[in-house]
């Protein structure tokens, strides 16, 4: 009996931050009415989360009556998830090969050998340009669709863009890929019907269905939200920045999709007219214009207030 009020404290506590999450889908000054009101009436847990989401509901129903979320949907969220669902099952099924053979083939006398450390290191770098390239590119994508987004609207398509990526991840993603390699097994007999990093790791659950969930939800899912939120803030730079950020976005966005597999198949001419140079050295430093900004606009801002402040 005793634990009673201690279970009901927790409920309340945790619906009373739930309540403070789904509320930040509202307007500011509506959001702090509805948090005035809920204070005012004594209203908490569960039951005030219920009240503000069904609020949140009426909103985003009245903003989906405009004709601009549909176009966003339709041509941002259901493409960019798509795209980010294939090079994050894709990347992650190559490096799942490396992880499984370090991970269940360990050998400590390994440790002593030149090659080994050669070939671990090599391996380690591929890897974490990978993952950081995904990381960057998840990011411009989030940039984008935040940008394009009205402030409303930031938070639903954020949702949107995930449940996006959840369908890409178990549903889109491994039907293209498998009808990908099945191409190439009927036009190459000689290979096989399935990428070859990833064979020896395809029975097993947790390379095939976790790992590249979880690759997904900490290189797609939270860079793309982390944008999202910088895209609906570049309201406020200068139109000239805004130019040279959107020209980098796309400039990214455009290159990822040229490292989708398969890609080469639809866009043949446009590859065929980019320069060797620029295919692959200037426009892959355009996949990293995320990290540039962000060391970048904190810098600014601090000149900015030190220049007002003299």
């Amino acid at each position: 009996m005793g634990d009673e009020p201690n279970r009901g404290s927790i409920v309340d506590h945790l619906g009373e931050r739930a309540t403070d999450v789904v509320s930040g889908m509202l307007e500011p000054e509506e959001r702090e009415v509805v948090r005035g009101d809920l204070a005012e009436s004594g209203e908490k847990g569960f039951k005030a989360l219920r009240d503000v989401v069904g609020l949140v509901v009426r909103r985003q129903a009245a903003l989906c009556r405009d004709w601009r979320p549909w176009v966003i949907l339709a041509g941002l969220i259901v493409p960019l998830g798509m795209l980010l669902s294939i090079l994050s099952r894709d990347k992650a099924g190559g490096s799942a090969a490396y992880i499984w053979l370090y991970a269940n083939n360990w050998d400590w006398t390994l440790l002593k050998s030149a090659g080994f450390w050669f070939v671990l290191r090599q391996a380690a770098t591929e890897v974490f340009i990978s993952y950081l390239t995904l990381a960057c590119w998840s990011w411009a994508a989030g940039f984008v669709l935040g940008s394009a987004s009205r402030r409303r609207l930031v938070g639903m398509n954020g949702v949107l863009f995930c449940g996006m990526l959840l369908f890409g991840e178990f549903a889109g993603a491994p039907v293209y890929l498998s009808l990908y390699w099945q191409y190439l097994f009927r036009v190459f007999g000689d290979r096989p019907l399935g990428p070859p990093s990833h064979v020896n790791i395809s029975a097993l659950t947790f390379y095939r269905v976790i790992f590249p969930l979880i690759l997904q939800m900490a290189l797609v899912a939270a860079p793309a939200l982390w944008g999202m939120r910088h895209g609906a803030q570049s309201g406020r730079l200068t139109p000239q920045g805004r130019r040279w950020l959107w020209s980098a976005a796309i400039a990214s966005l455009i290159l990822m999709a040229l490292q989708v597999p398969g890609s080469g198949i639809f866009l043949i001419p446009l590859r065929s007219r980019v320069p060797p140079f620029w295919h692959s050295w200037v426009l892959q430093l355009a996949a990293y214009w995320p990290i540039a900004y962000l060391i970048s606009n904190p810098i600014s801002r601090g000149w900015r207030r030190i220049a007002s402040a003299v």
